[in-house]
Order: structure tokens, then C-alpha cells, then sequence
């Protein structure tokens, strides 16, 4: 990895992994509360995934502000203030007396928190990380794999022995160590220079003024004062990108992918549920799940980082796999079949994250990589906050979870054709650019 000066960057990568691991292994371990919550609340399925899927819909909706806010800030402030509103929410979750009081504290309030800690845990990491920045991404969505291993089985484990309440008390708690990593985050030098040239710029302008007038002293203070709460004049969002055709095909690609991937956070304990299985086992498949990703998202790091195969095939392929294993696996009840679903969820439909912000790169540069992946996350922020209600209605409607896997593979699938067959959609033109480039780009790693 090309870092920039000493070895804080590794620092950095350590504390954005933890921050992303508690985020997303609480929020994939949702699945365990969901269980507990229809039976102590007794609603109904569709209805209770809301609370879930808001959040979830929450995190990624608020992306460019979050980013956005970083950059007029600090990404430190930020994600601090989003730790304690995580850890806001779910304290006051368990005191509520009604499901849908949940939908405020935990959807609302922990959703806006970790919105503004997670989509700036990403992007400042690029800033940091130039020839291994897929590996290092594939770190932090490391972390969120080992959430997602661990997480079940502590949720599962405070819920034995403490009751639901008294497990979210401790999980509230537990959410309060983001603000502890969010302290050791470093504002990029990237977006720290415009405000450092525009001090400069005035400073000296104030030395020039104040040797030809001294009586204007006091104002040139507060014009001092004022260069240092400027804030960059720069877009929240890049709605150029909308005219590029990459774009709008990766767009479709990842919001039918990230449709299909939360919507198992629901299908596999709801599944599991009507075939009679526990609790425990639904924390192994979810830990399964996890593990795989564990294991599979620094391996396909090093394959993307490869240039072996073309990101986009990549991810195209991961995507269909999961999804055609989505569509079959209704037909084949039990465990064993969920246990080798889990699998597949975590080694394919579970890698995509982590190409995000690699196609984006293809398509803008890395200065405007902010707003380019804030404008990314806004695009699959709807598809996030409709996937699990959208299962657990069609189980209410149909009576089982078969249509709903069925559905969540239809979808998988459409995403992986579109990512395949991006390049049809571009200008001859910029292919042609882009495969020079790349050319040029492979030969200068070899020498």
C-alpha cells in the first residue's frame, strides 16, 4: 500500500474497520432483535421490518451530507457526533412501550448516526490508500464481516440472559466506541489545502494592509477570524454525473444489488422461523454469512487490485451467482441448504460493497470522489429502505418466504447484467480511452 507520510494512515484504516464493524454487524444482526420483537410485540412481519429497513435507508441516504459535512468540518467531528446519535437511539429503544415508537429511536435517530459515520468511513480511507486502495477497502469491509460473525451471537447471548431491553442497553453501550475511534480520524490534506491556501491568501493580504494603514487593525482581526470558519465552496452533489451512461448502468447495478443483499437479513431468519428452527440457529447462519466475509473480501481485493478480470465482471458475475442460488434455494428446505445459502450470500451478493468507490474512480477523480459516492449512496439509499418490508409483505401476502427469495433473485440477476454489460452503453470513443489508459497504467506497474 502507497500511503501518504509516516504510518498513521494504518491507524486510521484500524479505526474506520471498528467503527464499520460495530455499524454494519449490529445492523445485519438486526435479524436476531427482529425475531424478539415479533414475538414480545406480536406484529406482523412486514410492519416490523420497517424499523430495520429505515435505518438501513437512513445510513446511506444521508451519505453526501455526511461526506459533504466532513469536508466542510472535519470527518472527526462528524463521526463523532454520528456515534453518539447511534448510541442515542438504541439507549432510548429500550425503554419504549410500542413497536412502532422503535421506528423513531432506532430507525430514525441510530440511522441518522451511523449514516454520518459510515459512508465517511469509506471515503476517507481513499484519500489515504493509491495502490492497494481495493485491499484497503477490503479491510474495512473486513470489519463489517467480523461484525456480522461476532454480533449474533453476543445479541443473541445478552438476550438469554438479559432480556430484550437490558441486551439493547448494553448494545447502546457498546455503539458509544465510535466516537473513540472517530477521534483518531485525520482530515485528508486533499481537502485541507483549500483552507490552508485561503489563510495564507489572507494573511498576507492583512500584513500588506496593515503596513500601509495601522488603523485598521481591529478589522483586519476579524477578517482573520473569519478565514478560519470558511468553508469550501464546493457542490454536495455531481448531477453531471447523471449525463454520464456509466454511471446511471453502475447506479441500476448497485441498487438492485444492495436490494437483494438486505433483503436476506430478513428471508434467512423468517425461513429459518417457519421451518420450526431457533434462535441459536439463526445466529449461526448469520455468523456464516459474516464469516464469509471474513474470508472472501481481502481475497477478491487482491483479484480486483490484480487487473486479472475487469472490476465490473467481477462484481456482474458475484451478483448472478447469489442471485440464481436465491431463486433455488425455496425448493431445498432445511438446514444444511440455508447454511450453504449463507455461504453464498457472504462470499457473492456480500462483496459488492467494496467495488463502489473502485467504479466510481473509473468514472471521476479522486478529489471528487466525495460527491460522486454521495450521489451513489443517495441512488441506493431507496432501494434499501423498501427491500425487507418488501419481503415481509410478500410473506404476509403468499403466506411463506418462497416468492420473496424468488423476487430477491430476479433482481440479483438484472444486477449482474447490468454490470456485465456496461460497456455496451459507453461512447466508442471513451472505451477506447479507457482500455489505452489501462494498458498504459498495467505497463508502469510491471517496470
Amino acid at each position: 500500500m502507497k500511503e501518504q507520510g509516516s504510518h498513521y494512515p494504518y491507524v486510521m484504516l484500524i479505526a474506520t474497520t471498528v467503527m464499520a464493524m460495530i455499524i454494519i454487524g449490529g445492523l445485519s444482526s438486526f435479524s436476531i432483535l427482529y425475531k424478539e420483537l415479533l414475538d414480545f410485540y406480536n406484529t406482523r412481519a412486514g410492519d416490523t421490518a420497517i424499523i430495520s429497513s429505515l435505518c438501513i435507508f437512513l445510513n446511506f441516504a444521508i451519505g453526501p451530507f455526511a461526506n459533504y459535512a466532513a469536508e466542510v468540518y472535519s470527518f472527526r467531528l462528524v463521526m463523532i457526533v454520528g456515534g453518539f446519535l447511534g448510541f442515542l437511539g438504541l439507549f432510548l429503544s429500550a425503554f419504549v412501550s410500542q413497536m412502532e415508537l422503535w421506528i423513531l429511536t432506532y430507525g430514525v435517530i441510530s440511522g441518522l448516526g451511523f449514516g454520518l459515520v459510515y459512508s465517511p468511513c469509506f471515503t476517507v480511507i481513499n484519500f489515504y490508500f493509491e495502490r492497494r486502495r481495493a485491499l484497503a477497502i477490503g479491510t474495512v469491509l473486513l470489519g463489517t464481516g467480523i461484525g456480522s460473525v461476532v454480533f449474533p451471537f453476543v445479541f443473541q447471548s445478552l438476550i438469554a440472559y438479559y432480556g430484550l431491553r437490558g441486551a439493547v442497553l448494553v448494545i447502546s453501550a457498546l455503539t458509544l466506541n465510535i466516537c473513540v475511534c472517530a477521534a483518531l480520524i485525520r482530515q485528508p490534506k486533499e481537502l485541507s489545502h483549500r483552507k490552508t491556501s485561503l489563510h495564507q491568501k489572507t494573511n498576507s493580504e492583512d500584513e500588506s494592509q496593515e503596513m500601509k494603514n495601522k488603523t485598521n487593525h481591529d478589522e483586519k482581526k476579524q477578517t482573520c477570524f473569519n478565514c478560519h470558519v470558511c468553508k469550501p465552496k464546493r457542490p454536495l452533489f455531481h448531477f453531471s454525473l447523471l449525463r454520464i451512461p456509466s454511471f446511471l448502468i453502475y447506479s441500476i447495478g448497485f441498487m438492485c444489488s444492495i436490494f437483494a443483499y438486505f433483503s436476506n437479513f430478513v428471508l434467512i431468519p423468517g425461513h429459518a422461523r417457519a421451518q420450526g428452527m431457533d434462535s441459536e440457529d439463526i445466529a449461526v447462519f448469520l455468523s456464516v454469512v459474516g464469516g464469509m466475509m471474513v474470508l472472501a473480501r481481502p481475497a477478491v481485493g487482491i483479484l480486483a487490485d490484480s487487473n486479472l478480470i475487469h472490476k465490473r465482471n467481477i462484481i456482474g458475475a458475484f451478483v448472478a451467482v447469489g442471485g440464481i442460488l436465491s431463486i433455488i434455494l425455496p425448493w431445498m428446505p432445511g438446514f444444511f441448504p440455508l447454511i450453504i445459502y449463507s455461504v453464498s450470500v457472504g462470499i457473492f451478493p456480500g462483496s459488492f460493497f467494496m467495488f463502489i468507490p473502485l467504479l466510481l474512480l473509473e468514472i471521476t477523480t479522486l478529489d471528487n470522489l466525495p460527491q460522486a459516492q454521495g450521489l451513489m449512496n443517495l441512488c441506493i439509499a431507496l432501494p434499501v429502505g423498501i427491500s425487507q418490508p418488501a419481503a415481509g409483505w410478500l410473506r404476509d401476502l403468499t403466506g411463506n418466504w418462497c416468492w420473496s427469495f424468488r423476487v430477491s433473485g430476479a433482481v440479483s440477476l438484472l444486477a449482474g447484467v447490468c454490470f456485465v454489460l456496461e460497456p455496451a452503453f459507453r461512447p466508442k470513443k471513451c472505451l477506447k480511452e479507457n482500455q489505452t489508459v489501462s494498458s498504459e497504467s498495467d505497463q508502469l506497474e510491471n517496470l
